[in-house]
């Protein structure tokens, strides 16, 4: 083989490195999917699931989803799996080393510290089934369901049928815009941001805090009045300081100024969405929702509520800042970060490769 065929090899080789260990996210579609806008059901399988496979080398997901009657849009993630604290930690950790992402390297410490000397460090988390495969937990130990067609009856993970979670858009009448068909969007909400909302939950993003019973740590979230799901374990309102009581529940503006919580994989130093902060009003919204911004935004993805502004459409994880995927990266999905060393490596090559050309020349 001649050197700079070989050198072209091994770089392409390294470049497939990440993609090469990336889960799919499959869409099962029921059939009033298509038979409400044809081409839907290809859309998610394609373009909005790359959104996700396209960012994170581990990411995984078995989604059911159909229109019925719901609000604007609802998720479940089956039945809830919960580990170890000390478990979840040392999975993480696994993953952080893997990655070398400073995010997630930076989460794993804050979870050394701050949680674990604080609230959480004998107990027990929350977490998804699929957030469970990110980690490694091995699919005969995680719990699905079966989806509305079979009753949603638990299941395991990786047995035939079970889903790690289902997604209900709503059937009203005149109420989605479709990117795929352009047009006027006034008026309507993206069903594909919806979409990749709901996505969000089933992939791990869910609180355990209640918004509409005091914050007691008991919705959705079964097991016990203290257990947190994963995404609680980064809700800050000041440095060092986690914000998971349920003073925090019912707050506006006016009242708390700077003390709103918001997300950071870094102990509370920073803001790790793009500035945006978490939902506490009473409205039943998720509490890892964002504070929402309508009609004049910003507008993100995990915002708690929907707007039909024409500004929305068109929205995804990969365009809004990025705040999802640092709060997913954080819970155990790996950001593709090639080693120093092989970077090095790669670089030298195509210094050699790009000096043999000129040769040529």
């Amino acid at each position: 083989m001649s050197r700079n065929r070989a050198l072209l090899l091994a770089a392409v080789l390294f470049m497939g490195m990440g993609a090469a260990y990336a889960g799919p996210i499959t869409f099962t579609c029921a059939a009033n999917i298509d038979a409400t806008e044809a081409g839907t059901c290809n859309y998610l399988n394609t373009i909005v699931a790359g959104n996700y496979t396209s960012t994170f080398t581990n990411v995984a997901a078995n989604v059911y989803i159909a229109y019925g009657s719901t609000g604007l849009a609802s998720s479940t993630v089956g039945f809830y799996n919960d580990v170890p604290y000390a478990t979840f930690v040392a999975d993480l950790t696994a993953n952080a080393l893997a990655s070398h992402n400073p995010n997630m390297l930076a989460a794993v410490a804050s979870l050394n510290s701050v949680d674990s000397h604080t609230y959480y460090g004998t107990s027990t988390v929350v977490i998804t089934s699929a957030e469970g495969e990110a980690l490694g937990v091995a699919d005969a130990s995680l719990t699905g369901t079966t989806g509305p067609a079979a009753g949603n009856h638990p299941c395991t993970i990786g047995t035939a049928g079970c889903y790690n979670g289902v997604i209900t858009l709503t059937n009203a009448a005149n109420t989605w815009f479709y990117d795929q068909n352009g047009g006027s969007a006034a008026g309507l909400y993206d069903v594909y941001a919806a979409v990749e909302h709901e996505l969000d939950e089933v992939l791990g993003t869910s609180s355990c805090m209640d918004t509409q019973n005091g914050g007691i740590l008991t919705d959705p979230c079964p097991f016990s009045s203290n257990e947190p799901s994963s995404t609680d374990l980064y809700r800050y309102n000041s440095s060092g300081n986690l914000a998971l009581n349920n003073a925090y529940v019912g707050l506006t503006n006016a009242a708390s100024g700077t003390g709103f919580p918001y997300f950071s994989y870094n102990g509370g130093a920073t803001n790790g969405a793009d500035g945006f902060i978490y939902n506490t009003t009473a409205n039943r919204n998720d509490y890892a929702d964002f504070l929402s911004y309508c009609p004049g935004g910003p507008f993100s993805i995990q915002d708690a509520e929907g707007c039909p502004v024409v500004g929305e459409q068109g929205l995804t994880i990969r365009n809004d800042g990025g705040a999802e995927i640092n709060i997913l990266n954080a819970l155990g999905y790996e950001i593709a970060a090639p080693e120093p060393a092989t970077v090095a490596l790669l670089a030298a090559g195509l210094a050699l490769l790009a000096g043999f050309q000129r040769r040529r020349a």
